[in-house]
């Protein structure tokens, strides 16, 4: 099972944080002990980053545990501000083509 937060929204009479720096690190570290290494996007071990279950463009809180889960970076990057997709559909490779 994928470990992550369920997501938390800013609340909008605070002024808005940015992501960066040294609490942006912390809490990546934090993210990475919290909920294992295991990718949010991809589902593969090795994540080096925290992305936000519910982006921050879209109204989620940026230094809330509830709305960080483990990441790639490139996944994470790759995935914007899209919403999470169910991690684990078989993707077909197209490989049984060939051994026909």
């Amino acid at each position: 099972m994928i470990q992550h937060g369920p997501g938390t929204y800013a609340d909008p009479s605070l002024p808005a944080e940015s992501w960066g720096g040294r609490k942006a690190q912390q809490y990546v570290e934090l993210t990475l002990l919290t909920y294992g290494d295991i990718c949010i996007n991809c589902g593969l071990p090795g994540s080096n980053s925290a992305d936000h279950v519910i982006p921050r463009s879209k109204g989620g809180a940026v230094y809330d545990i509830d709305n960080l889960g483990p990441s790639h970076r490139r996944c994470n990057y790759s995935r914007q501000d899209k919403p999470l997709r169910p991690v684990g559909i078989p993707v077909e490779s197209g490989l049984a083509f060939f051994k026909t």
